[in-house]
């Protein structure tokens, strides 16, 4: 009998000093105090730079693919594009300024699986002669 009351008595102390330590500073203000009178003066926080899309323009077909895993990723210039005045031939896939990097390899791990390559090469290149901000 002795090892219940035992067994008892450790949990309700543990239950106790679980209780015990909540902290006060992650309770939500009641209303009327003075932290909910101030939660409400506080300013909203800056929006995000809107994210800019550019493409990559190639003048070898080889060097997109370099760049970006497989040739279904770039696209011909048209004939008449103002891209070709300055030696373009080729477009490379569309992609957010900020994750060159992770879109890079995003695309050659899809020509791996794919089987357009043996291997994915993690490091990061850059073949183009120029790029070109997308217009939204």
């Amino acid at each position: 009998m002795r090892v219940p009351l035992q067994l008892a008595a450790t949990v309700l102390v543990a239950s106790l000093l679980v209780a015990a330590c909540g902290r006060t500073s992650d309770a939500s203000p009641k209303p009327g105090s003075v932290d909910a009178k101030h939660a409400g003066a506080t300013l909203p926080l800056p929006k995000p730079p809107q994210a800019k899309y550019q493409r990559d323009l190639y003048s070898k077909l080889e060097d997109c693919v370099i760049d970006w895993g497989f040739a279904a990723k770039c696209t011909p210039l048209a004939a008449d594009a103002a891209e070709r005045a300055q030696g373009g031939a080729f477009f490379g896939p569309i992609y957010s300024n900020a994750l060159r990097l992770e879109s890079q390899l995003a695309t050659r791990r899809e020509a791996v699986e794919q089987g357009y390559q043996n291997q994915v090469d993690e490091s990061p290149t850059n073949k183009a002669i120029a790029s070109a901000d997308i217009k939204s």
